[in-house]
């Protein structure tokens, strides 16, 4: 949904059940705009699609959230000032084509959001 459009994976180290993925934002894109033109930041629900994108980028598949079970926000990401961010992923399977993912947002340095999610494969 957001990938090569709200972001670019830069680099990617994919194993069994965890990945790590380096992406650039686009600082020009259109949701920026609006939130927030004079002080841009990334939208919470955005952060979550893009871990929802990033594992169907995984699977080679769609994807969509089902469940969200513990997401925090714990700083800002502001594209002027953190182009690049990581999210490493850590998944599990559930019944049937659902996964519960876990995701840390970062820049390294900053934990800007920790999520407990649930994925299903389509």
């Amino acid at each position: 949904m957001f990938q090569d459009n709200l972001f670019t994976i830069i680099t990617e180290e994919i194993a069994e059940q965890h990945a790590v993925f380096d992406i650039r934002l686009n600082a020009q894109h259109e949701i920026y705009k609006g939130h927030f033109p004079t002080d841009p930041i990334t939208p919470g629900v955005c952060i979550v699609q893009m871990a929802t994108d990033l594992f169907a980028h995984i699977q080679q598949r769609n994807c969509q959230m089902t469940a969200a079970k513990n997401v925090k926000f714990l700083n800002l990401i502001k594209p002027a000032e953190h182009e690049v961010i990581r999210y490493v992923l850590n998944w599990e399977p559930l019944d049937g084509d659902s996964y519960k993912v876990k995701a840390v947002v970062s820049d390294g340095e900053t934990v800007f959001s920790k999520l407990s999610i649930t994925i299903a494969v389509r």
